[in-house]
């Protein structure tokens, strides 16, 4: 963690983002209990989802609540980062004297130059305004503020605990070297660190700016990360030369031809015994009809296109259909949220 001290305003701007998306939350509560009371619950919703959100809208029209609910969302969809980079903004000269200084260290990072994959370049996530690389200071930005300040407060649990309990499904399995797909500013990347301290860590991401912030956190933890710009489809990396390839998080961005691509490009790297692990959102078949709405209609206005593609993929027959073997695919409970595939390259 890099705690830069920011200002009373910006805290204050967080703060009241924070009330707002918690605010949002109880009238969707509110919500379904207008929608159980006019008999539309998790048994009587369609298969099909988009009739699925047509049925709720139509029972929630006259339901003040309701539009209540839908006006801040979508406020807390667009302003969560704005106000987070004007908190940033409040005290950017003393930030920048820090963050600078941490990019120097044994955490190394390589931008070749690679033209950026269109479904992520011309992609907004989280309606991030002009997307991941839009400024110098983006990574901390997301990875720090927006992340600790926000994400972690309106999410039930502890997000970063779970990323070291879904390596807990790799058992007593050790790796000297380890290639982690989508690596933004290095949230799974520390869990990894903690868990194979002894490993030489690869991290691959599309995003320069989410990078540079995952280089200042493994050189203020004294690790030696070696981060680069590129995407998981395309790795770069040789034949049988890792012995674990993973991600936490990150399949929801991307579309499903990409996901089979990474289960490919994972197979070809490891060395036989080799482990795969991959960490998502819930897989739509695991949850009731009503669960799974929410996540869609969250995603739908959160800046989620490829969200319902991906989570309604198995992601475990694509392991499969890559050649892992001993593949098992399962959730943390109470809502298998996340949903995490494991296998083996066979020998």
């Amino acid at each position: 963690m890099i705690d830069i001290p920011i200002k009373q305003r910006g805290r204050a701007l967080i703060d009241f983002e924070v009330g707002v998306r918690l605010a949002a939350q109880r009238r969707q509560q509110a919500c379904e209990g207008v929608l159980a009371k006019r008999g539309v619950t998790a048994e009587t919703l369609p298969d099909d989802m988009d009739a699925r959100h047509a049925l709720i809208d139509k029972t929630l029209c006259d339901v003040r609540p309701w539009t209540t609910r839908a006006w801040l969302g979508d406020w807390s969809a667009r302003e969560h980062g704005r106000v987070c980079e004007e908190a940033l903004d409040e005290v950017v000269d003393i930030a920048a004297t820090a963050l600078d200084k941490l990019e120097q260290g044994a955490s190394t990072l390589t931008d070749e130059g690679a033209a950026k994959p269109r479904y992520w370049s011309e992609v907004w996530f989280h309606r991030t305004r002009g997307g991941w690389d839009a400024s110098r200071y983006n990574g901390y930005v997301h990875g720090e503020l927006v992340h600790r300040r926000y994400v972690s407060r309106i999410y039930p649990g502890d997000i970063y605990a779970q990323r070291r309990r879904v390596l807990e499904a790799l058992g007593e399995f050790t790796a000297r070297d380890i290639v982690e797909f989508g690596t933004s500013s290095g949230h799974y990347t520390v869990a990894l660190a903690e868990r194979f301290p002894e490993a030489q860590i690869i991290g691959i991401d599309p995003s320069r700016r989410m990078l540079e912030q995952a280089r200042r956190v493994g050189n203020g933890l004294g690790h030696g990360w070696d981060l680069r710009v590129g995407v998981g489809e395309d790795s770069g990396l040789p034949d049988e030369s890792m012995d674990l390839v993973t991600s936490y998080a990150v399949h929801h961005e991307l579309p499903p031809r990409i996901i089979n691509r990474w289960f490919a490009e994972a197979w070809r790297m490891l060395r036989p015994g080799g482990m795969l692990l991959m960490a998502d959102v819930p897989r739509y078949a695991d949850l009731d009809r009503l669960a799974a709405w929410r996540f869609d209609w969250a995603a739908k206005w959160g800046g989620e296109p490829f969200w319902r593609a991906s989570a309604q993929m198995d992601l475990g027959e694509s392991a499969r259909a890559a050649g892992f073997v001993d593949v098992t695919a399962t959730g943390l409970p109470p809502m298998g949220n996340p949903h995490f595939v494991v296998g083996r390259k066979h020998g």
